[in-house]
């Protein structure tokens, strides 16, 4: 009884909320109504409504007259390319726009979210200019000295498009019976063009923690310590280079030197070639894609400790498939990916790798996300020999002989009240 009576009065709150706000209305007559839907970095909420106070901001997008979807992707080094699309409807059903904005490795946080407001500024404009409060628009441009009519960009940059990037970080937390210290250097160099892409990229960490276990007798005195580490050392080096072919189709290939503790790599070096076919045109990446890739490699190991198969060190040729699909619209976003690789002197050394995400807007106010992943494992061919020692068990600092690995997350939300968010109030 309590949960029925709970569930009417949940239902008689949203009923109520639906009939006191104005569907379809401006809070201002005159004005578009306009949904902000941005999930990438770069984004300022606050700031793109305290600047651009001409327009509603509403936070049900089935009553905007216009959807503004936001996404981007990496465009070389630290830089990000952001497609905006303006969608119209209601009034502008079947009007619509898309902008483009880019950075450049140098750009801070502020100058960032200051060029996606200026390029929103810009998209609405247009529909903004047919409605009611068009006639109060007034256009201006912010321009140096120097530019004009006539003002040309470089004709040569003298760093070719290279891009690079440093970075070192550290830390260290403690306790009496416990310490961590973890240090971590980063080097990265790449090289965009419309034709070739190239990446360089080159990760060390270093992790020291510490934990002192004591054991007392019947009267609380301390008969003995023990002091437990885990360290793990871990580096990699990566090269890739990418070939454009038209527009669905490139090819690629990557070599990486790397060493890693948890997985008794003392030394691993790979080669792999593959060629990708995406169904869609590259340029319509940030909405859709559908990725199709088929590659070849060889691995090389040479081990810290002999493997279960007797092996200090060995030489593996494989080949590996993948196939990802994208999509990012109005009604929400979803990206399913599976991916199988093995090794061809061995097709029972594989494995096989599933995962989906998703974020649906069932129905006005109500969303849905979630995702899962399931991995089957049969490719661990560095375990080491012997038992595990189970202090390796309890902090994690070897790998242990599974056969699959899964995750999974689910949830929702509903909301109900005024549709506006105008206003920005940043106390507290």
């Amino acid at each position: 009884m309590r949960l029925r009576a709970f569930a009417a009065a949940a239902a008689g709150i949203a009923a109520a909320a639906a009939v006191a706000r104005p569907q379809g209305a401006a809070l201002h007559p005159g004005r578009v109504a306009v949904y902000l839907d941005c999930r990438t970095g770069g984004c300022d909420g606050d700031l793109i409504r305290t600047e651009i106070t001409w327009v509603d901001w509403v936070r049900d997008r089935t009553v905007a007259d216009v959807h503004i979807l936001i996404t981007s992707q990496q465009a070389g080094a630290s830089a990000s390319a952001y497609t905006i699309a303006f969608l119209g409807q209601r009034a502008f059903a079947g009007r619509g726009d898309t902008l483009a904005y880019t950075t450049d490795p140098t750009t801070t946080s502020d100058e960032r979210r200051r060029g996606v407001l200026r390029t929103i500024a810009v998209g609405l404009v247009p529909f903004v200019a047919r409605s009611g409060t068009g006639p109060t628009l007034r256009i201006s441009a912010d321009l140096p000295p120097s530019a004009g009519p006539t003002a040309a960009a470089p004709t040569s940059d003298p760093w070719n498009a290279w891009v690079f990037q440093v970075g070192a970080d550290g830390s260290m937390n403690g306790e009496r019976y416990y310490s961590g210290k973890n240090v971590g250097i980063n080097v990265e160099a790449n090289r965009v063009t419309e034709a070739w892409k190239t990446a360089f990229e080159f990760r060390y960490s270093y992790r020291d923690n510490s934990a002192t276990v004591q054991e007392f007798d019947s009267l609380g005195t301390v008969t003995s310590e023990q002091t437990y580490t885990s360290l793990q050392r871990d580096w990699r080096a990566q090269l890739g280079q990418v070939k454009s072919l038209g527009p669905h189709w490139s090819a690629g290939a990557e070599v990486t030197l790397a060493s890693q503790t948890f997985r008794n790599q003392d030394l691993r070096y790979e080669v792999q070639a593959a060629l990708e076919f995406n169904v869609f045109p590259y340029a319509e990446f940030t909405r859709r894609s559908f990725k199709i890739v088929y590659g070849l490699g060889y691995t090389g190991y040479r081990y810290a400790d002999t493997t279960v198969f007797d092996r200090i060190r060995e030489t593996l040729p494989s080949h590996f498939f993948q196939a990802e699909y994208r999509t990012r619209q109005p009604w929400g976003n979803v990206s399913v990916n599976v991916e199988h690789r093995n090794f061809l002197t061995d097709a029972s050394k594989r494995s096989t790798d599933l995962n989906g995400n998703f974020s649906l807007r069932l129905f006005k106010g109500f969303s849905l996300n979630g995702g899962a992943g399931y991995q089957w494992i049969h490719d661990q061919v560095y375990l080491p020999k012997g038992e595990q020692d189970a202090v390796d068990v309890l902090l994690r600092r070897r790998a242990l002989l599974t056969g699959f690995e899964y995750n999974t997350h689910l949830g929702i939300s509903y909301t109900f009240g005024s549709i506006y968010n105008n206003v920005v109030n940043p106390r507290f």
